[in-house]
């Protein structure tokens, strides 16, 4: 039996699209390869958004080479989709796979107790600094029938949460001909017995509507956490990126869901030093990071991705400076995240399980619907339960936390 061992970079979709193509390898006959086997196979599933996890998923290529210069190594992913005459010239490549080979469907998600469920892929927008509408093409939406049946084998499986994944999942339904939107996959959704939490990875601030605002507040298992990203807090950078919002619409959005949705946390987004950026524009952004108070900000510096608009752009920031930018940024969201910390110590709050802390056995880690990371006292037979937990404590990004009901 031939033994293959899977690597992905970069998003949630790209996560998805690891364990499709895991499926297809092990119905076919294959046997994934333990953390101390020898592979025959590498599978890499690379990412291309920045110019880091460019060189990243080359870094991981060349390391299963030199792992077992035997092994095939099969290379995907969105580096491969454009980069495929770079890529071929590493020696000890063996085969290079477009996305479009792969099955689009999943019936279980390999060691994760949240299953993602991919139900969009492409983008239409074209921001100017990004070349994922140009590796993974226009919008293309799941029908509804095949959401349900997906949803469905995932619960069997034991899959209480389900994350929805996309590119630009408000784009749902607009490619389909009966006029399909987000709302509809909640509906569909709804009528999954088993399913506890909806989840969505990532929507766009455009596509947050005053419908999709009532239905998170009105539903029970749609979770409460939104990851909107800024990108820029400045309008006139917001313009060249090709954003469609301004600095204003973005906080009133914000503040509109905050104030209907209460215990709702955001998550955002945030690029540092695209082309023209200036000291003016960047405090325009940390300004607005710290009015809209968000959980966490994933902070990147700027790289100048091949084939997009931004790539031509004058106005370069230097290396240091958007070093020091960054780490301003940082400083400023771990204030953000501590304030929002320190307002859930002692509030009663339901945790799925994920399993035991690697680094401390005698503990159990999970997540809360607004997106809080918990640890509890290790108990048996709580992996992928929902538990009520007291927050006890803050210890950097996480909470301790006590188990409430005699659970």
């Amino acid at each position: 039996m031939k033994l293959i061992k899977f690597f992905t970079l970069g998003c949630k979709a790209n996560q998805y699209d690891t364990q499709s193509i895991r499926e297809r390898f092990l119905k076919s006959g294959f046997q994934e390869a333990s953390s101390v086997s020898k592979p025959d196979y590498f599978l890499v599933n690379t990412c291309t958004v920045t110019s880091g996890a460019d060189q990243k998923s080359r870094n991981i290529i060349r390391r299963c080479i030199h792992l077992n210069p035997e092994a095939k190594v099969i290379v995907t992913g969105c580096l491969a989709e454009k980069d495929w005459d770079s890529l071929s010239k590493i020696k000890g490549v063996g085969l290079i796979i477009r996305k479009g080979f792969f099955p689009d469907a999943i019936s279980g998600f390999s060691r994760h107790t949240r299953a993602f469920l991919k139900i969009q892929d492409g983008c239409d927008n074209f921001c100017s600094y990004c070349k994922v509408a140009l590796v993974r093409g226009r919008k293309r939406s799941k029908p509804p029938s095949q959401i349900f049946e997906e949803a469905k084998r995932l619960v069997a499986c034991g899959f209480r949460e389900i994350v929805l994944t996309g590119i630009c999942l408000g784009g749902y339904g607009q490619d389909l001909p009966a006029g399909k939107c987000l709302l509809d996959v909640f509906d569909i959704l709804d009528k999954v017995e088993g399913l506890l939490r909806i989840r969505l990875s990532s929507i766009e601030a455009g596509d947050v509507s005053s419908k999709l605002i009532k239905r998170l507040a009105n539903s029970k298992k749609i979770c409460r956490h939104l990851h909107i990203p800024i990108q820029s807090g400045d309008d006139a950078i917001l313009k060249r990126m090709n954003r469609k919002y301004t600095r204003q619409k973005y906080y009133d959005l914000i503040s509109r869901i905050k104030r209907d949705i209460p215990g709702i946390s955001i998550t955002t987004d945030c690029l540092v030093g695209f082309p023209g950026e200036t000291e003016e524009n960047f405090n325009n952004t940390a300004e607005l990071v710290r009015k809209i108070m968000p959980l966490k900000v994933h902070i990147f510096p700027y790289s100048a991705r091949p084939g997009t608009k931004a790539a031509n752009f004058c106005g370069l920031v230097d290396a240091k400076t958007i070093k020091l930018r960054c780490a301003e940024l940082a400083n400023i969201s771990k204030e953000c995240r501590d304030k929002i910390m320190r307002g859930f110590v002692n509030k009663e709050v339901a945790v799925l399980i994920e399993g035991i802390v690697r680094s401390k056995a005698n503990y159990l880690e999970g997540l809360t619907d607004s997106y809080l990371k918990v640890r509890v006292p290790f108990k048996p037979g709580l992996r992928n339960m929902i538990v009520r937990v007291k927050l006890k404590r803050i210890s950097g990004d996480l909470f301790f936390g006590e188990y409430i009901d005699n659970n």
